[in-house]
C-alpha cells in the first residue's frame, strides 16, 4: 500500500509553497521524496515534519530562492522561517531543518524523520534502495507524480548549484561518487 501525503494546514502550506517556487519536475520530486521515504520508515517519523522537509528541501536550487550559501542551507533556513511563522517550536524546526541539511548525505541518518527525506531523494535521484519498495507502491507513486524528464533538467540543475558552491555539498557529492553520471542510468525510470 502506499503512503499518503499529510493533510495538515502546513502541510498544504509546503506543497503550496513548493508549487509556486519550483518548475513542475521539482515539485513531482519532492512529493516522490516523501512518499518514497515514507514507505520504508514506518516507526517513530513525524510525518508532517517529514514531508514539510521534502516539500522544501530543495527549494535553494530555484530562482525564487536561491542564495550565496549551498542550496541545504537555504531550505534550511527557508524552512525554518516558514514554521517559525506558523507558531512551530524550535525543537519541531530543527527536525526539519536536520531532514533539508542532511538529506545528501550517504551514510544513513540516525533520525527517522530526516531518513525519510535521505532515502527519498536517494532512490528518486539515484535509484539507491528502490528495491526495497512495495512494487505497487513505486508505480502508484509514479504514476500519481511523473518524473517529467527529471534526470535530465536535475542533473543540470544540479550541475550549477556544484559550480556555483564548489564546497557545497553537491560538489562534495560529485568529487565522492559522480552522482551526475547517475541521473541518466537511474533504474527508476525504466519503470515509470
Amino acid at each position: 500500500m502506499s503512503p499518503t501525503t499529510p493533510d495538515t494546514p502546513t502541510a498544504q502550506a509546503a506543497a503550496a509553497l513548493a508549487r509556486d517556487a519550483a518548475p513542475a519536475f521539482l515539485v513531482n520530486h519532492s512529493y516522490r521524496t516523501y512518499l518514497f521515504g515514507a514507505a520504508l520508515v514506518k516507526k517513530d517519523v513525524d510525518h508532517e515534519a517529514g514531508f514539510v522537509a521534502a516539500m522544501i528541501h530543495d527549494l535553494g536550487l530555484t530562482d525564487a530562492h536561491r542564495g550565496d550559501a549551498d542550496f541545504g542551507e537555504v531550505g534550511a533556513e527557508l524552512a525554518a522561517r516558514f514554521l517559525g511563522e506558523r507558531g512551530w517550536d524550535r525543537e519541531h524546526i530543527k527536525l526539519v531543518e536536520r531532514a533539508i541539511l542532511r538529506h545528501t548525505r550517504l551514510i544513513p541518518d540516525g533520525s527517522p524523520t530526516a531518513r525519510v527525506v535521505q532515502l527519498g531523494a536517494q532512490i528518486d535521484v539515484a535509484g539507491r534502495g528502490m528495491k526495497k519498495l512495495d512494487e505497487q507502491a513505486l508505480t502508484g507513486i509514479l504514476r500519481a507524480y511523473p518524473r517529467l524528464d527529471f534526470a535530465r533538467q536535475m542533473r543540470a540543475a544540479y550541475l550549477d548549484e556544484a559550480q556555483r558552491q564548489p564546497k557545497g555539498s553537491f560538489a562534495k557529492l560529485e568529487r565522492s561518487v559522480r552522482l551526475s553520471e547517475r541521473f541518466t542510468n537511474n533504474p527508476i525510470d525504466r519503470v515509470a
